[in-house]
């Protein structure tokens, strides 16, 4: 059986599962920075009706991407 038969699916490999193992961070980075961002966009009104504090909305919009 060669090697090739082996690995099947492109995330079996160990230098595929590395490289998703490298990515996993910024891809959460990003997650964060987007959520964030739309967190700062709502208006006041908006932060009420879906029940938020805004004092807490703003400070979690605030906070930088690498902070959870």
């Amino acid at each position: 059986m060669s090697a090739a038969t082996l690995h099947t699916c492109p995330t079996a490999s160990p230098r595929a599962a590395a490289r998703d193992g490298q990515a996993a961070l910024p891809r959460l980075w990003l997650r964060r920075i987007r959520a964030r961002r739309a967190l700062a966009a709502l208006h006041s009104e908006q932060i009420r009706e879906a029940g938020l504090d805004a004092i807490a909305v703003r400070a979690e919009s605030l906070k930088p991407f690498w902070r959870a």
